[in-house]
């Protein structure tokens, strides 16, 4: 490899590393993401810094914890002055291009990318903005109505889990399928650039919004699990105590009004399933486009997710928890330089990927100190050597939660802090389903002492509450106005000018001004 390494990150949508091959779960059907990691390198106890989708992109491509930026939660901005690892990328000669979700909120829905090839699936603008209700209120989710219509409860979250099954096609469908042919496209328009455009390394990503739920897979990914045993959620123990943030989850999705029978649950198993192994098929089919125009020995391949999903764990589904299900996501890495087969073990996170892409694309950041990452670079890792267990912090500061919430996980340990309630530590080596507490067991005290350290410092939830409420009462009379009157949306337009589009003349196409000769076959010809 002759130049800095091309690029390709390609996400997906509350994809769980504990339902996926490279992670141990033989039932799921992912075999390209099984051929990635044997070629690559895989991180085995990764982490979200946030188990919801704005915060936890905000926090990967910010390099800093959501409640730092502050991104809390689904209808927080991301600032335009924040800068991302994108920024760094573009400014030192990368092509930086984005095709697929985001979930960006505010007007800047770039954030450092060169060009969105689509629009987002989700909006760009304050209308999910939900304040925290009072203490003696009722945890439910709320619609987000006009102003002046009072506040409604929306159908329970859990009555997806009821109605889980196969679809003819769905608006999931259109996305991911317009998602993954303007990606494909994309790389076929890289490599045949010419002239000045052509010696430039490219970083795309590419972002799927499935297995987000509703679980409802095309029929084809649905007839895949036909006959295939597919695990069951684990048993509650008996006189099992839910933690207080399992309450607070349970009653925001509706699992006190609608709950699913154990055929329900299957179903909804298996239409995740589905919604996987359609993930899977993507990641093949731009592998194989990268094969297919010589990029395979020089472009780095990372693939991850934003967060998990419960899954029926805990009695809970999708997201927002500390639980396993729902904060550990897979962390594949293959490429020129990476080790092959490997498999890291020490505990990390998605704030690691910022300074992990800038050592590799050989990026020398001059923020040292006035922007303060909150990861560290995994290149050493990738090469081979022992990487350091350093501390992962998973924020959840969203609705569905009564205060703000912090978990340290370390090693074998997993702390819970939540204002006002007792820690909590799971050792998850001997405890892997997180059901017994040992907060108070002598044996963990210095652990427990040691983790609260690392989990307060800098850190105060009594003030990031009033911080946060402060914020969604700005955002609600913002969004109020907004949506009052005449509105201009924030939502992506993705354009395409289709004078520089097939045989024009000149031929220039959008990412390559130098392409001029109608006579060259790749052109089109005449």
């Amino acid at each position: 490899m002759n130049r800095r390494p091309n690029i390709l990150l390609v996400m997906c949508d509350q994809l769980s590393a504990l339902h996926t091959s490279p992670y141990g779960n033989h039932a799921v059907l992912t075999p390209n993401l099984g051929a990635l990691a044997a070629r690559g390198t895989t991180f085995v106890n990764h982490y979200c810094n946030a188990p919801l989708c704005a915060p936890s992109r905000a926090s990967l491509f910010a390099g800093r914890l959501a409640g730092d930026i502050p991104v809390n939660d689904n209808a927080e901005e991301l600032p335009a002055s924040t800068p991302t690892f994108v920024h760094h990328l573009r400014a030192s000669g990368y092509s930086t291009c984005l095709s697929g979700k985001m979930h960006f909120v505010g007007p800047d829905q770039l954030h450092g990318f060169e060009e969105r090839l689509t629009t987002d699936i989700y909006p760009a603008d304050f209308s999910w903005t939900q304040r925290w209700l009072p203490e003696d209120g009722p945890l439910k989710r709320t619609g987000n109505p006009p102003p002046g219509a009072g506040t409604r409860t929306q159908s329970p979250m859990t009555k997806m889990v009821a109605e889980a099954g196969p679809v003819d096609w769905s608006a999931q469908l259109d996305y991911d399928e317009a998602v993954q042919f303007k990606a494909l496209e994309r790389v076929r328009r890289y490599a045949r650039r010419r002239g000045e455009a052509a010696s430039r390394p490219w970083f795309l990503t590419v972002s799927f919004t499935q297995p987000h739920d509703p679980y409802a897979p095309d029929r084809e990914h649905w007839d895949r699990y036909d006959g295939v045993d597919i695990p069951s959620p684990q048993p509650t123990p008996p006189g099992h105590q839910p933690h207080i943030t399992d309450e607070w989850l349970h009653t925001w999705t509706g699992g006190d009004e609608v709950t699913p029978t154990p055929e329900q649950i299957a179903r909804a198993r298996r239409g995740y399933y589905g919604m996987v192994s359609y993930i899977d098929d993507k990641v093949g089919e731009l592998l194989a486009e990268l094969d297919r125009n010589g990029y395979s020995e020089d472009t780095i391949v990372i693939f991850t997710s934003d967060h998990g999903d419960m899954l029926g764990e805990h009695g809970l589904f999708f997201k927002r928890t500390f639980r396993e299900a729902s904060s550990r996501v897979p962390f594949i890495v293959a490429g020129p330089g990476v080790d092959a087969g490997s498999r890291v073990d020490a505990v990390t996170s998605l704030v690691d990927l910022y300074p992990t892409l800038l050592e590799l694309a050989e990026v020398e950041s001059d923020l040292t100190g006035a922007y303060p990452l909150a990861g560290a670079s995994l290149v050493a890792a990738l090469r081979g050597a022992d990487a350091t267990d350093r501390p992962a912090i998973i924020e959840n500061n969203a609705e569905g939660t009564r205060a703000p919430t912090r978990t340290v996980v370390s090693g074998r340990l997993k702390y819970i802090h939540v204002p006002g309630y007792p820690d909590t530590l799971f050792d998850l080596a001997v405890d892997p389903g997180e059901w017994n507490d040992v907060a108070s067991d002598p044996e963990y005290a210095d652990a427990l002492a040691r983790l609260r350290d690392i989990c307060l410092v800098d850190w105060n939830g009594d003030a990031a509450s009033l911080e946060i409420i402060a914020s969604q009462r700005r955002r609600t009379l913002v969004r109020d106005a907004l949506q009052s009157g005449r509105q201009t949306r924030w939502d992506f337009q993705p354009f395409e000018d289709a004078t520089r589009s097939y045989v024009r003349t000149p031929q220039p196409y959008p990412d390559d001004p130098s392409w001029n000769d109608q006579s060259d076959a790749r052109a089109g010809g005449r």
